[in-house]
């Protein structure tokens, strides 16, 4: 093992090596001149993003993983190396969360470690940092809205360390015993452990845990035994920030399900934050700005039924026209997109009216404008939480708005590579299905409903365009969760490519929500299963014999093609050429990939159109991705 300054000078250079691949994986338009100047510098920064990337599993492979992984007992110095590190991840001077994953890793095993355990100053600072590590993580993973047992593991872990620092902290003999430092993490832990409840996947008893949390905290602000054995610690901050956590119980349309007894309780709570923003509004906007005071005020009102729905709506867009700003830090991201997110959730069971839809399409129109200009933003994480909240709240507009449109602006804005992707995906699956209903058109007869080649053939402009539209929308679920795909700088761990996995889950539901993209979810979900359904995914391993349609095996073998080939998007892969993919595709005949798919690889007119995609084509995508974030 690497003596302690060493491991300290590696793991900072990984640190550092990790922000800079997350600026490079997403190109500013600012930074080229034109569509052709923007391609060649996304092909310059993925290709950098790929030595980097080497230079990362470097790192991990010879320097933390054999600390992390043994069971050895670390020594002081490197358990400090390692609480660095972890505050490096979670808190690093970009101010952008870097590797969560990895660092749930390092801190699950700093807080296995016995020496840690016995300097109770260092072990609180762990269990806070645990928590953040475990809240963070649930905020990605909850994204993935189709199944409670991907969060659940942090969630349980998380409470587990909250429930060691609450013993702590109510142990007063023990307090007495502790640094100042020692203290503040506890006491941090105690308000803030409350969000470890938020997900999607909340119960009455969770509601009632995670709001007694917050009352015990403020309890904490207003005990002599802790404000006077605790002089240096900021009481004032502890105490609003408590109240702030409690409005935001009620937030994106109160989606947590908080009763309305709970929801007077928190406005009487939200009293005491009127009263000290009324008496000294300085001390009070340092704290929160005056946009997210006034937001809370308003939400939970609106849910204690202190005014009306229509109050409501008129007053949420008084407040996202007061404060609208092209700033990119949290609070930013909440007044451009969590607003809007508010007053959608007012209408979901509405006939929309005409001013309806006009103030649906004024915030449809400001939000377009503002993700497509928010690369290498400072809030990533929030941009993409409040963002996916939106989108649940989604309405559709007929003829001005549908869902599809708004996920590749999404897809455009959180991951150009992927956009790009998926208008690959569509142009060559309409390519393949094209030849392949001149050879064979009996093949379409079953999954869409014809009798005969001649019906399939004059009906042949609409299976395109339903080929096409699967395509573009195939990938849709990995909005949920693209900080996965910007997973550069190491191999994915286990919990991460199960996550991944899921986009096709996620995209099925998604896409089945509204009625432009309804028809599109079958293919969603089916594009990664195998020919023979005995691989793939969803399928192989949870054994639900999903079965692939014609036009998802169209698609699967789109996707294999667009996605080996790609050297400007996925460069820190390297690439390969079509006739190695070819040669994957016959290898893989009658068991991944579909063999009248694949018989068509023997004709050169068919390789000729593929080629032509995949050069001229991916450059003139390419090209729509920049003008869609330089002109919007």
């Amino acid at each position: 093992m690497k003596n302690p300054t060493e491991i300290k000078e590696e793991l900072n250079k990984y640190a550092d090596l990790v922000g800079s691949i997350r600026i490079l994986s997403a190109v500013s338009i600012s930074a080229a001149n034109d569509a052709a100047s923007y391609s060649r510098k996304l092909t310059q920064d993925y290709e950098k993003i790929g030595r980097l990337g080497e230079r990362c599993r470097e790192i991990l492979r010879e320097t933390l993983f054999p600390i992390i992984r043994s069971d050895s007992d670390l020594s002081m110095e490197v358990i400090d190396v390692l609480q660095d590190f972890c505050d490096l991840l979670l808190d690093p001077p970009s101010g952008e969360e870097l590797d969560l994953f990895l660092l749930f890793e390092v801190s699950e095993r700093l807080l296995r470690e016995p020496l840690l355990i016995q300097d109770k100053n260092k072990y609180a600072k762990q269990l806070n940092i645990h928590i953040s590590s475990c809240y963070s993580n649930i905020n990605r993973v909850s994204r993935v809205t189709i199944d409670k047992d991907i969060p659940d593991h942090y969630i349980k872990d998380g409470l587990r360390a909250a429930k060691i620092a609450c013993d702590m902290l109510y142990d007063r003999e023990l307090y007495l015993s502790l640094s100042d430092d020692g203290k503040s993490h506890l006491l941090r832990a105690a308000r803030f452990y409350s969000a470890l409840y938020d997900t999607f996947y909340f119960t009455d008893e969770d509601n009632v845990l995670r709001f007694q949390a917050l009352k015990d905290s403020i309890k904490l602000s207003e005990d002599p035994f802790y404000t006077d054995n605790t002089p240096n610690y900021n009481w004032v901050l502890h105490k609003l920030r408590s109240i702030e956590h409690m409005g935001q119980l009620t937030e994106r349309g109160n989606r947590w399900g908080m009763t309305l007894d709970c929801c007077k309780e928190i406005c009487s709570y939200l009293n005491v934050l009127k009263e000290a923003h009324d008496s000294d509004p300085e001390t009070v906007q340092k704290i929160l700005p005056e946009f997210h005071y006034e937001l809370i005020l308003l939400r939970n009102n609106y849910f204690a039924k202190n005014i009306g729905v229509q109050e409501y709506r008129s007053e949420l867009m008084k407040l996202y026209n007061k404060y609208e700003n092209n700033g990119y830090d949290m609070y930013s991201v909440q007044i451009n997109i969590l607003i809007p997110s508010e007053y959608l959730a007012t209408i979901q069971d509405e006939e929309l009216t005409p001013e309806l839809k006009e103030n649906l399409l004024i915030i449809y129109k400001h939000i377009i404008n503002y993700i497509l200009h928010s690369v290498n933003m400072d809030a990533f994480n929030f941009m993409q939480e409040y963002l996916i909240g939106f989108l649940e709240e989604f309405i559709e507009i007929p003829g001005e708005m549908t869902f599809k449109d708004m996920g590749l602006y999404c897809l455009a804005a959180l991951h150009p590579p992927t956009y790009v992707h998926s208008l690959q995906v569509a142009e060559i699956g309409k390519c393949i299905a094209s030849h392949l209903m001149k050879k064979k058109p009996k093949i379409f007869l079953e999954q869409f409903g014809y009798t005969s080649a001649e019906e399939v053939q004059a009906n042949a402009d609409k299976i395109l365009d339903h080929i096409y539209n699967c395509g573009l929308c195939h990938d849709f679920g990995k909005i949920t969760m693209i900080d996965s795909i910007f997973i550069y700088g190491r191999d994915l761990l286990d919990r991460e490519f199960s996550i991944i996995r899921m986009h096709t889950l996620m995209g099925e539901k998604m896409l089945k929500k509204y009625d432009s993209t309804r028809s599109y979810a079958p293919e969603a979900l089916l594009h990664h299963v195998w020919y023979n359904a005995k691989g793939g995914y969803p399928g192989a391993d949870d054994k639900t014999g999903l079965k692939s349609l014609v036009s998802s095996n169209i698609l699967e073998a789109a996707d294999c093609i667009d996605a080996a080939t790609d050297r400007i998007g996925r460069s820190y892969s390297k690439g390969k050429s079509l006739d190695d993919v070819i040669r994957e595709f016959k290898k893989g005949s009658g068991t991944r990939y579909a063999p009248y798919v694949v018989d068509l690889f023997s004709d050169s007119d068919v390789i000729s159109d593929i080629k032509a995609i995949l050069d001229n084509g991916r450059k003139e995508n390419y090209k729509k991705a920049y003008n869609m974030l330089h002109e919007v």
